[in-house]
């Protein structure tokens, strides 16, 4: 990050993929001259306008990510589930036990929450003081969410003594660290095991869209439906305005098979400082992916820690996370080694690749919005398949053939 005389407006960033548009210098602008503004492409970038700032700089100090806020991991490290049900969370419900357990002691707990707008939903960063509260905070949103908006909340609780837990991507713990200041002792921060975010106008889009070829617009959007277990939990669950609900199975939604190829994400997840043992948070979690080949005396407890329920991981990265784990009984807790999880998350061992088409579909949503996204999508995806069929017609055997199309 270049220095900034006093005076001066200051470059935020070179490019976009220097800016993860978490908010926060927008938050700490004291002239609100910052604005978070929405690209074509549909991700959010800050824009000041120069006849308002007045050069002091709290903006550049506010950026968590271009200052490097975080420090390696020190552990232990556990696989983890949360002693509560633990059907509402997408693994082992980890961050919903330990927010209700803050509640319960009249603290507050900040997580991403579905907002209605028109015919579609919106993700934003949001306060629970009640278990009520809590319910929409828990389950995956694989979207970027407005955290700045609740920053100067989250200061305001710290500052009346409040116990403070939130979550949300490194990226997103860092900007708030940036935005604070200081540390706060009665703050502890989760950041995620990140795969990176699409768009939140991409989303948008694509749940009004959902809405239309339903017949009743989406009020709920659950990536992780976890009916047949969390061994197979990458089902789309929809519920609809009318009470009807919907499952869909991830490689049937272009939404989420692109997601999840990495096809979508924002410009900065393809260089994520966070993707590995450098974290922002106190405490890190994520799904335990392949616990039961790489460490799987953890599951020999069943009453604890089984496949079906879910089980995560939790990285402890600092004193903080350390005296939260110890005061905490919240949690099931079975120890073991960094590269136990991290082999089965790539995101703890490196950012997402970025692959040679993903310019494709951006370029897709800023020319025709989600519609043409998801046209090129199924063109591109059919396309592959139809020459695939021609090649084996082509090179295989008749008798070879049958036996191939019942995978294509």
């Amino acid at each position: 990050m270049s220095t900034v005389k006093r005076g001066e407006v200051p470059t935020l960033f070179e490019s976009p993929s220097h800016c993860c548009g978490c908010g926060a210098c927008a938050a700490g602008c004291p002239k609100g001259a910052i604005t978070m503004s929405e690209g074509k492409d549909g991700f959010v970038l800050p824009v000041i306008n120069s006849d308002l700032c007045i050069g002091c700089g709290a903006c550049t100090r506010a950026c968590g990510l271009n200052r490097g806020i975080g420090s390696n991991s020190a552990g232990p490290f556990f696989a983890a589930a949360g002693r509560d049900d633990v059907s509402e969370s997408a693994s082992g419900g980890v961050f919903g036990a330990v927010a209700r357990e803050y509640i319960s002691s009249g603290g507050v707990a900040y997580g991403a929450a579905y907002e209605r707008e028109g015919n579609s939903l919106r993700v934003l960063h949001r306060r629970a003081a009640s278990v009520d509260e809590l319910l929409p905070l828990l389950n995956s949103k694989y979207v970027q969410s407005d955290a700045g908006v609740c920053f100067a909340d989250v200061k305001a609780d710290l500052r009346e003594g409040r116990q403070v837990l939130f979550c949300g991507t490194p990226c997103q713990v860092a900007g708030l660290r940036g935005f604070l200041g200081r540390d706060y002792g009665n703050l502890t921060t989760v950041d995620l095991v990140c795969h990176g975010v699409p768009s939140g106008r991409m989303f948008a889009d694509c749940v009004e869209d959902y809405g239309k070829q339903l017949g009743s617009p989406v009020v709920d959007f659950r990536f992780r439906c976890k009916r047949e277990g969390w061994e197979y939990s990458l089902l789309l669950l929809l519920l609809l305005e009318d009470g009807r609900e919907v499952t869909i199975p991830a490689a049937k939604s272009p939404y989420y098979d692109m997601f999840l190829n990495l096809k979508t994400l924002r410009d900065s997840c393809y260089r994520c400082p966070y993707a590995g043992r450098f974290r922002a948070g106190d405490l890190t979690i994520g799904d335990f992916w392949g616990v039961e080949v790489n460490r799987p005396d953890v599951l020999k407890n069943p009453d604890k820690f089984n496949q079906m329920k879910g089980v995560s991981c939790l990285l402890v990265n600092n004193e903080r996370g350390r005296e939260f784990i110890e005061s905490t009984n919240a949690l099931d807790l079975y120890a073991v080694e960094f590269d136990d999880i991290a082999k089965g998350n790539d995101q703890l061992r490196h950012p997402s690749a970025l692959p040679k088409d993903r310019q494709l579909y951006i370029d897709a949503f800023v020319e025709g919005g989600w519609h043409s996204v998801e046209c090129m999508y199924k063109r591109r995806e059919r396309g592959i398949i139809f020459y695939t069929k021609k090649l084996v017609r082509r090179l295989l055997p008749e008798s070879c053939r049958e036996v191939v199309k019942m995978y294509l």
